[in-house]
């Protein structure tokens, strides 16, 4: 299990702003959003657990506070992480009670081997993250001694918070459709939760629904490399003699990285596919890209907040049953790929 120390020399940094950043600190002593980001990667990349006992033991208003673990899934992006992690913060910082944020990281398919969730010794309760199929019948099966809510997952039993997934994909389909696009390519990673495999349906039925014809669909790794190396492919080979008008993409990575592979080749302005991605990476990305990249947006901030507030709920008995909370999205034009027209958007 790593250390704040082993962190501190991964990123390069002192040990205490990494202390700082992990206990939740990073805003009011003005840490950069890129050492942050750097932080919470190493973090997961290295395998950290919060040392519960030595906080306890240290006493003052930590021995009063509700500790939150938030459980994060290794193999999805550190930005990702922290656009999550700080909607938690916002909203905690509402709270009167004090509440102190922690992270484990798991890898997907093996929550279950996570002793921390199971015995529930060192948190009062727990915001599940990015859960696998395999994780999802863990948890179904399994009557944890803490409260749980799932972020952007549903599960029989649990509170959680998400988005309509088949509105997410409808959108961008019908932004393509109304740019005058009549070929679609979709670049995405496998499907590792319901939600993932809604979107490409949503997207699917209502591009048919307008006439736009959706090419075979093949994954690629979720990351700004696996974008680019999944472009860069196929304009070697099936896009060689005819480019799809559009392209959506699964993740704002994938895109960005799309992007590159194509200004590389040459399909700059006006050459370049229409492209749209699930806006799940930082906003300020994919809005000083260039171009600029269009997005189905994930509120992930507000989830966060959402998931927050279910946690407090079942912890001071206002919650006693299973809730499920969904969030409303929207689409946000950008010049990868123009608006929706009037009618489309109300």
């Amino acid at each position: 299990m790593a250390t704040i120390k082993q962190i501190a020399q991964e990123v390069g940094i002192s040990s205490s702003t990494v202390s700082i950043v992990l206990g939740g600190k990073a805003a009011e002593r003005k840490i950069s959003t890129a050492t942050q980001e750097k932080i919470f990667a190493a973090a997961a990349r290295l395998g950290y657990q919060p040392n519960m006992a030595a906080r306890s033991l240290r006493g003052g208003s930590g021995a009063n506070e509700l500790v939150v673990a938030m459980f994060w899934a290794q193999d999805f992006r550190a930005s990702m992480m922290f656009r999550f992690w700080d909607g938690l913060r916002a909203e905690i910082e509402k709270t009167a009670r004090p509440v102190r944020l922690v992270i484990y990281p798991y890898v997907n398919d093996h929550l279950k081997e996570s002793e921390a969730l199971t015995s529930g010794a060192n948190c009062h309760a727990a915001i599940i993250c990015n859960a696998s199929y395999a994780d999802l019948q863990f948890l179904e099966d399994t009557q944890l001694p803490i409260p749980v809510v799932l972020y952007n997952r549903v599960c029989n039993g649990y509170c959680s918070v998400n988005v309509d997934d088949l509105k997410m994909g409808a959108l961008a389909a019908r932004a393509f459709a109304d740019q005058g696009c009549r070929t679609a390519a979709v670049l995405t990673s496998s499907p590792v939760f319901e939600g993932m495999e809604n979107r490409m349906h949503g997207f699917r039925l209502e591009g048919e629904h307008h006439g736009l014809t959706i090419l075979a669909n093949r994954y690629c790794e979720n990351s700004i490399r696996g974008g680019y190396e999944a472009v860069s492919h196929r304009l070697r080979h099936e896009w060689k003699q005819q480019l799809p008008d559009a392209v959506f993409c699964g993740s704002s990575a994938i895109a960005h990285g799309a992007l590159r592979a194509f200004c590389e080749a040459g399909y700059i302005g006006e050459k370049l596919p229409r492209l749209i991605a699930v806006g799940n990476g930082p906003e300020e990305m994919d809005a000083f890209s260039i171009p600029s990249l269009s997005v189905v947006y994930l509120p992930m901030e507000d989830m966060a907040r959402e998931c927050i507030q279910l946690v407090l709920g079942q912890l001071d008995g206002r919650i006693a049953t299973a809730e499920s909370r969904l969030l409303p999205i929207e689409y946000v034009p950008r010049e990868s790929c123009g608006p929706l027209t009037e009618y489309a958007a109300q």
